[in-house]
């Protein structure tokens, strides 16, 4: 009789020593799930960095996000670091070594952009942060933009066009193939048109320049740009076309024809990067889910003064400010709908430990931790302008000094370009608000 006293006994300790023995594991993991979801990004508490770049002290900046970077490792946050110490040697002027910087980025987006099944699956129970960042779509297109803008500041017109091009080979995909309702890049458009220009190629450049007139068609000196371009492939009645739709003068003629290869004249092609762009904060709607708030900027445009004189003012090609906030709205249906997904599996979840537990107070924590650990992923490539814009000066050849004065603003640092007969120089300056 006493012996199976003893093992009812046995079995009722083992039983009661399993049950702890699981909800120890069950707080531990909960524990852990809090914890690691509670994680903030490094680069985003990193304010430091933007302090710095935003004090235009750029190769500062790009010493303490070196830094960041290799603390980072291939962590989670490693393509912000990438990005954002690409754009802060872009602005010192160092664009081989940013150019390192953003090819390394755009690698990195690519094997970003795979997520397995089962990190996928994780983010329904916590939150995106825990995944390794691969970029928003306009940024990974950005990171092309940028190669472009390089290449062409260091004169090298073949890999910039192919940037160039990759830009709208991006975005082609993301909207046929990605079903996006996206646009395609004015900016990378006119740029390459330039570059076309530059190498000799007026019926590639014409092609751009038509592209640009869908995409901007009031963009300041585009119809001068579509007269030239047609008179050096030959094509009369589209000369006159532009003539009629843009209301070109003989003056208009004159100023065409000075940024042709072979008018004696060089040209300042002056790259403006206006402002800063948006940042991502909780939605207040939906706190789960990220959305963009435009920052302060009070600078819309800049006047161009050449050698002491004020020629010309810069104009909008590419609203990053709406690209971002717009291409955030276009995917938000699809985060809805995967937040709804997380909203079912935290309750699957929390029930099934509240039944094998048997612990109701177990499932009631579980799904508090679970609930809490949902927060929206706010990262984003923090130091990008609000916009890009352009704007051209046909210059004779020589030395000029160039500056930028944002309008309502100070002047910035001028800088000294040397331009030959028939060449096209580049030039760039960035405003911080």
């Amino acid at each position: 009789m006493t012996a199976p006293r003893n093992a009812r006994s046995g079995r009722s300790t083992g039983s009661a020593a399993s049950a702890s023995k699981l909800m120890q594991k069950v707080s531990a993991f909960l524990t852990i799930l809090l914890l690691t979801a509670g994680c903030a990004s490094s680069r985003v508490l990193d304010s430091e960095s933007t302090r710095l770049f935003r004090e235009g002290r750029y190769e500062d900046a790009a010493t303490r996000l070196e830094e960041g970077l290799k603390r980072e490792g291939d962590g989670k946050d490693q393509l912000l670091y990438l990005l954002d110490l690409g754009l802060s040697l872009h602005s010192a002027g160092k664009y081989e070594e940013s150019n390192r910087a953003f090819l390394a980025a755009d690698k990195v987006a690519e094997i970003k952009d795979y997520t397995s099944l089962a990190a996928e699956s994780a983010t329904l129970l916590t939150t995106d942060t825990v995944k390794d960042y691969k970029g928003e779509d306009f940024e990974n297109v950005l990171i092309s933009t940028y190669l472009a803008m390089n290449y062409a500041l260091l004169g090298d017109n073949e890999n910039a066009l192919v940037e160039a091009r990759r830009v709208n080979r991006k975005l082609h995909l993301m909207i046929f193939e990605g079903k996006r309702k996206y646009k395609q890049n004015a900016f990378a458009r006119y740029l390459s048109a330039i570059l076309y220009e530059a190498e000799g190629d007026p019926n590639d450049a014409y092609i751009d320049y038509k592209k640009t007139r869908e995409l901007r068609p009031g963009f300041p000196g585009l119809g001068r740009d579509l007269w030239r371009t047609a008179r050096l492939t030959g094509m009369r009645d589209e000369m006159e076309a532009w003539d009629n739709e843009y209301g070109l003068t003989e003056e208009d003629h004159r100023l065409a024809l000075e940024a042709a290869p072979r008018s004696g004249k060089g040209e300042i092609i002056i790259l403006y990067e206006n402002g800063i762009s948006p940042v991502k904060r909780p939605n207040p709607d939906f706190r789960q889910l990220p959305k963009f708030y435009p920052r302060p900027n009070p600078v819309s445009r800049a006047t161009i003064q050449l050698d002491g004189r004020e020629l010309a003012q810069t104009a909008v090609l590419h609203d990053i400010e709406r690209t971002a906030i717009q291409n955030l709205e276009e995917k938000y249906g699809g985060l809805v709908a995967k937040k709804i997904a997380g909203l079912v599996a935290k309750e699957l979840v929390s029930d099934q430990i509240e039944r094998h537990t048997k612990s109701p107070a177990l499932g009631f924590m579980a799904r508090v931790i679970l609930y809490a650990s949902d927060r929206a992923d706010v990262r984003s490539w923090n130091l990008l302008p609000r916009d890009l814009q352009i704007a051209r000066i046909p210059v004779e050849p020589g030395v000029h000094e160039v500056r930028i004065l944002p309008d309502g603003s100070a002047t910035l640092p001028a800088k000294t370009v040397h331009v030959e007969a028939g060449r096209k120089v580049f030039v760039n300056f960035r405003y911080m608000p």
